[in-house]
Order: C-alpha cells, then structure tokens, then sequence
C-alpha cells in the first residue's frame, strides 16, 4: 500500500453523528488539510466539502472528523482519491490502534469502528475476551484453534440483504416504513406503486441490515423490467419476506422468483393487513400495518434470528471476527 491512503473508520453505510476519516499522507497541507500538531484537535475546513475537526495523530497522519452523514463521507472519500490518496479497505489496525495489547486486540478495535448493527458490540468485546484469556495474542496462534469461522456472525459486520417480495399492493413498502419508523417507501393504494427496488439500512433488534423492497410480480406480469429486478435481487438475497395479503393472496410466489432464491435461503411468509381479515394460507408471523404495528416486534425477533441464531450466539468457542474484514492472500 502506497505511504499515501485514506481510511474509513467509521461504519460508511450508517449515517451518524461525527465519521473518522484517517489520512496518511507526506504533507497533508500540501492537499488542504489543516496543521494539527499531534494530540491537537484543530476546526478546519474540510476539501471545502464540510467543515469538521482535524486530529494530528503524527506529522504525516491526520483523522479528519467530519459530520457523519453518507453523502458527506462518500464525498470527502472521492476527493481524497481524486487527490491521489486512494482508499485503503484494508488498513492494518496495529498500526491504526497502537494502543492495543495484542493483534487481536488491535482487530477487535478495528471492528467495532466499522460495525454497522448495535448488537455486534458485546459480542466482539465477549469474544476478544475469550482470545485473551486463552492466551491467543496473534492471528497465526489462532489458526491452530478450534475456532467459529466464516458464517452467521460476520452478519453482525457486513449487513446481509433482506429481500421482501410479493404481488403488487400487498402492503411491502408500507411494511418497511414500519420497520424504520419513518415513510422510506412510497406508498399508495395502488397496485405497482414501487417500481423499482428500494435499499434502506434497517436495525432488526440490533443486527442491521440492507432491506430491499421489490416491485410487485405475480403470474399476471410477463417478462419485464420489474421481473428483472426482483430476480437479480432475490439471487444475492440471505433471507426472502414473502409478503401475503389477507384479500385475494393465495399465498404462492410466482415461479420465476421462487427459481431465483438459491438453495438454502430461508423465506419467511408474513402475512400482511391482518386488520382486513384472516388469510387464505400458511403464514409464519402477521403483522397489522399503520400506526398500531401489531406483530412488528415478533417480525423483528424471527428475522433476526434467522440470519443470526440463538444457537451460534451461544457457541462457547472464539469468532475469528477479523476473517471477513482481511484482504484477500
């Protein structure tokens, strides 16, 4: 990696308060980032796209601290690149963290800067607890250790995609708005209001994920630009929402997207506007949409047990948590 680089420590896909940029660089003034000797925080502009706080970590490293929206983070990050300071993804935290006490230690601070769901907190410091106590201080000892490898956990650092499918106008746009709280989904009586797919970032009791709402597609759409869409989706999908509606739904999902879920993908069929009435098939959870969000909580609690179990939050054994954040040999 070039001595020029930029990372972002702060989880890039959230939106928040403040972000952490760290730019390494030979002459950080001579690309517009304010002096700051090292331990002092000065306010400066910011690549005239914020104004925000600079930290001197030393002569040649800065962490810029601008406000954390996404837009704002991508921005500074292009610009930086259009300078000539790439985007380094792959920072090493020894060097980023020298205050750690081990290697794995160091991993563990990384992670917890860049983790975008809530619950990932307790389980990485429970988890860097157990690598200490065992006596594992590096990457190479922990490669002899019966250890939890690449898997459900890693959700916990890299959101998975949740993909909710169905006919049009079964209440799946209503249903994220009421997942997030706040309208994210245009919503309309009307069948095909959402016309392409819609990706917003929600918190499922802690673990967050990327939701994606799919244009409505029943056996009544030919091939069409909206059946492209929700097929790509559904093939990179980790779980699938079938929507159901209580009137007129039978429950079936069109054969061209039941083909499109890979093998293994759990679906979970949530029967929806249980407040017009009982449905005609099996669902496993219903929900009551608008402003009572009747089965919201136990939606949540299913989903989310689903793409992270019970069963491996419990498993006594150590996560190699740094796995999914290493670069490729």
């Amino acid at each position: 990696m070039s001595e020029r680089w930029h990372s972002i420590l702060t989880p890039s896909q959230r939106a928040g308060a403040i972000a952490m940029v760290m730019l390494h660089h030979d002459d950080p003034e001579s690309v517009g980032i304010r002096r700051a000797a090292p331990g002092r925080l000065v306010l400066s502009d910011l690549l005239g796209i914020d104004e925000g706080v600079v930290l001197g970590i030393d002569d040649h490293t800065r962490m810029l601290m601008p406000h954390g929206g996404i837009a704002i983070v991508r921005a500074i990050s292009e610009r930086l690149s259009d300078l000539g300071i790439p985007l380094n993804t792959q920072p090493d935290p020894l060097r980023i963290y020298p205050e750690a006490q081990s290697e794995i230690e160091a991993w563990c601070l990384h992670a917890l800067s860049i983790a975008p769901s809530p619950m990932a907190v307790d389980v990485l410091l429970k988890h860097s607890q157990r690598w200490s106590v065992s006596g594992i201080e590096t990457i190479q000892q922990a490669d002899a250790i019966d250890a939890i490898g690449p898997g459900a956990l890693d959700r916990l650092l890299h959101p998975p995609s949740v993909v909710a499918v169905g006919r049009a106008n079964v209440g799946k746009s209503s249903l994220i708005n009421a997942l997030v709280g706040q309208q994210v989904a245009l919503v309309a009586d009307v069948a095909g209001t959402t016309r392409d797919h819609v990706g917003v970032p929600v918190d499922l009791g802690g673990l967050v994920v990327r939701w994606i709402d799919t244009p409505g597609v029943d056996e009544r759409i030919g091939d069409s630009d909206e059946l492209a869409i929700a097929q790509s989706v559904l093939a990179q999908a980790d779980l699938v929402v079938h929507c159901i509606d209580a009137i007129n739904d039978p429950g079936v999902l069109d054969a061209r997207l039941h083909d499109s879920i890979e093998p293994g993908i759990p679906v979970v069929r949530v029967g929806t506007r249980t407040d017009l009435g009982d449905h005609a098939c099996r669902v496993d959870v219903r929900v009551q949409l608008g402003e009572h969000g009747a089965g919201i909580p136990g939606l949540v609690s299913m989903l989310r047990d689903q793409l992270v179990p019970e069963t491996v939050l419990d498993d006594p054994r150590p996560w190699c948590f740094w796995g999914s954040l290493r670069s490729e040999p």
